[in-house]
């Protein structure tokens, strides 16, 4: 059979007959130059038996012994590719019938690294979020923040992540986020764009959501337990809020607005920057949201130390991390230490 243009690489692990809405979906792409590898990952079911039951010859399954992660999949789907472009599925999502065509829109464009935006579909197949289109604004800083984008987005053109060490097999989770970091530290950018062509399924025992979380940042100590709670009742005030937000807008349009004139952000096809700062602008000073929800306590020798947690990828990504939010988010920072100096006297 001739190259495809696009190789589809899809890990699975004991998926049995579920596997197949995944499969129908990348049937049903009004982009057709493809193969679809599937990857099974040491199944004990009957997972192979059904991607075999397939007639067309594009959908192919290699069977690998047992990784218990999806890197090693991937990096064997990888291995067996042959295609110009690779895309990723996840055995959980689904593609809608343009995603296909719309990576390879962007690779004839000339785009070496592309994600489009996504649907979130709960188990009950209720729809839960659809991705906002600020979640195109991209940056290597940005990286650092947050995982964009999970694998099912993403397609590139062949060779990336064998030119950084490819996928990590490393038990720790994020090992999407991982590879996309090093690739842009070795200068490659992403393409976004606003088409939504994702279906992702959102399970509560999905690995993201079930990680621990083994990186902080630590912004004071507290004595006992009623001083977190008074704390935490300070830092929910109405005025400390706006202070907070106050700070947390300024820092971060600060922030955009540098990146933007040394022309570095990224924008999703179809937004200019002027309406990406406009929406920033909008969504940094939107009272409804609430300000460092996130803080924790954690029990240390004396008493509770105030932690900003940090969801990281590795030891270095947070010490990348740390190092960003303690000249962009410094404002908000120093708030919470005048407030714990307060409420721990």
């Amino acid at each position: 059979m001739s190259t495809a243009a696009i190789d589809v690489i899809c890990p699975a692990w004991n998926r049995s007959e579920a596997i197949r809405t995944t499969i129908d979906s990348v049937l049903a792409q009004t982009f057709e130059d493809w193969r679809l590898i599937v990857v099974s990952d040491g199944c004990t079911d009957d997972t192979d038996d059904v991607v075999l039951s397939y007639e067309d010859e594009r959908v192919q399954l290699i069977r690998t012994q047992r990784h218990g992660h999806p890197g090693g999949p991937r990096n064997i789907g990888l291995a067996a590719s042959t295609a110009p472009a690779i895309a990723y599925l996840d055995y959980d999502d689904e593609w809608l019938p343009d995603h296909l065509a719309v990576l390879q829109r962007e690779f004839d464009a000339g785009a070496r690294l592309v994600a489009t935006a996504s649907i979130g579909m709960n188990e009950q197949g209720g729809e839960e979020y659809r991705s906002h289109p600020l979640n195109g604004l991209w940056h290597p800083q940005l990286q650092l923040l947050w995982p964009l984008y999970e694998p099912s987005r993403v397609g590139h053109v062949r060779g990336l992540p064998e030119s950084v060490g490819g996928w990590t097999t490393d038990h720790i989770g994020m090992e999407d986020w991982d590879l996309w970091l090093r690739l842009a530290d070795a200068g490659e950018r992403f393409t976004t764009v606003l088409d939504r062509t994702v279906r992702m399924l959102l399970r509560d025992t999905s690995r993201r959501r079930t990680m621990t979380v083994s990186h902080r940042l630590t912004l004071g100590s507290l004595p006992d337990e009623a001083a977190c709670t008074k704390l935490t009742e300070a830092i929910g005030t109405p005025a400390v809020q706006d202070e907070l937000r106050a700070c947390f807008a300024d820092e971060m349009l600060r922030f955009y607005r540098a990146i933007t004139d040394a022309g570095e952000l990224v924008t999703p096809r179809g937004m200019s920057t002027d309406e990406a700062l406009t929406g920033l602008e909008k969504f940094v000073t939107d009272p409804t949201v609430p300000m460092l929800r996130e803080l924790a306590y954690v029990a240390e020798e004396g008493g509770y130390a105030v932690v900003h947690p940090l969801q990281c990828s590795s030891d270095r990504h947070a010490e990348r991390l740390r190092e960003f939010l303690r000249r962009h988010d410094a404002g908000r920072h120093a708030i919470v230490r005048r407030l714990i100096e307060a409420v721990g006297a």
